[in-house]
């Protein structure tokens, strides 16, 4: 091959792969408030597709016919149920929200003494007296921000049922055809990614494995320690153990805070409002029966899947959830996965090149 023809080829390559990215970028500027729809139409599909090739042997291999009838059992077992919850929840975070404000200014103008309703048995309890309205302040103004964002980001998806709608559709559709076409897409769009076999099919175990994890934790740990929480709420009386159930279930995915993060507020709103045996029964009731369920069952349940450090799933978790807003509870997590995965990829590769150079 001649210098012209190298010259050529070489520009040939960079037109094609300017032309590549503009009409990429172009595309996804296009579909991208479906983007989001579509990873998660991925992920679920990837999560039901053993019961999918269950019914597909029950059926003899009437591929579309199971693809149906694991999306209706997905929607009546999964989707419906949601949906009532949501409207409990948003119920009660509006609830929460109108009462949080008059409680705070009723209290702090009448002086309330905080070290009168401290248990003498907590720590540094003497010390905590001369904060106690900052600290009835904030736990209000926690509860009641808490509440009011619930409340809003439930109030915007009623107000754009419409959009929501056809986003769920768009979900249902893509999820039919990624049963029936699946791993043939999959397979497909693996060979644009220019690594070897072995770091490709990592790079999707390990984003297959995180999301199973972090679904774990949700759905099993998440929604047992939710139960928990909620039950000790109602018990001792605090408004919304519905909702701060759910809000326990949903920050599940953090090992070890998640729980923690609503019950010691609410022991510390128990002591301050007088409470003091409900108090110490919460404490104990979290420490020893919420926190076995960490201790104890997450280990089994979810085992090492995510393989990633604590600090790293809570920023990922938080950071997913105020990009994303909900969905970034798993969305956040997966991309901190594939991060690291990818990191080891580059030490390995670039280690590898320079080996080779020494």
């Amino acid at each position: 091959m001649t210098q012209l023809d190298k010259s050529q080829t070489r520009y040939r390559k960079a037109f094609i792969l300017l032309l590549l990215v503009s009409i990429l970028a172009t595309f996804l500027a296009i579909i991208h408030e479906y983007i989001i729809v579509t990873l998660l139409a991925v992920i679920f599909t990837a999560l039901l597709y053993p019961v999918y090739t269950q019914v597909v042997k029950i059926l003899h291999g009437r591929r579309a016919l199971s693809s149906v009838i694991v999306l209706v059992l997905a929607i009546l077992v999964v989707g419906l149920p949601l949906l009532g919850l949501l409207g409990v929840v948003a119920a009660e975070a509006i609830q929460i929200s109108e009462d949080v404000k008059p409680w705070i200014e009723k209290k702090i103008p009448d002086q309330y003494d905080l070290s009168r309703d401290l248990p003498e048995q907590l720590p540094f309890s003497e010390q905590l007296e001369p904060y106690e309205s900052r600290i009835i302040a904030k736990v209000g103004e926690l509860a009641g921000n808490t509440g009011e964002f619930l409340a809003k980001s439930i109030s915007k998806i009623t107000q754009g049922t419409i959009s929501i709608v056809v986003k769920l559709f768009i979900m249902v559709y893509a999820m039919f055809f990624f049963f029936i076409w699946g791993p043939d897409t999959l397979t497909a769009l693996m060979r644009y990614i220019p690594l070897t076999e072995k770091d490709r099919l990592h790079i999707l175990e390990i984003g297959l494995a995180t999301t199973k994890a972090i679904l774990k934790s949700i759905l099993v740990i998440g929604v047992l320690q939710g139960i928990l929480v909620g039950l000790a709420f109602w018990a001792a009386g605090i408004k919304g153990a519905i909702f701060w159930g759910t809000i326990v279930v949903v920050f599940s995915a953090v090992p070890g805070l998640g729980a923690p993060i609503i019950w010691i507020p609410g022991v510390i709103y128990l002591a301050a409002t007088g409470q003091t045996g409900w108090a110490i029964g919460m404490t104990v009731w979290g420490i020893a029966v919420v926190g076995l369920v960490d201790n104890i069952l997450r280990p089994h349940i979810v085992g090492s899947e995510a393989k990633m450090p604590d600090l790293l799933v809570l920023l990922a978790t938080l950071g997913g959830i105020l990009m994303f807003g909900a969905i970034g509870i798993i969305i956040g997590p997966v991309i901190a996965a594939l991060l690291v995965t990818i990191l080891e990829i580059y030490r390995k590769i670039f280690y590898d090149l320079y080996s080779t150079s020494e």
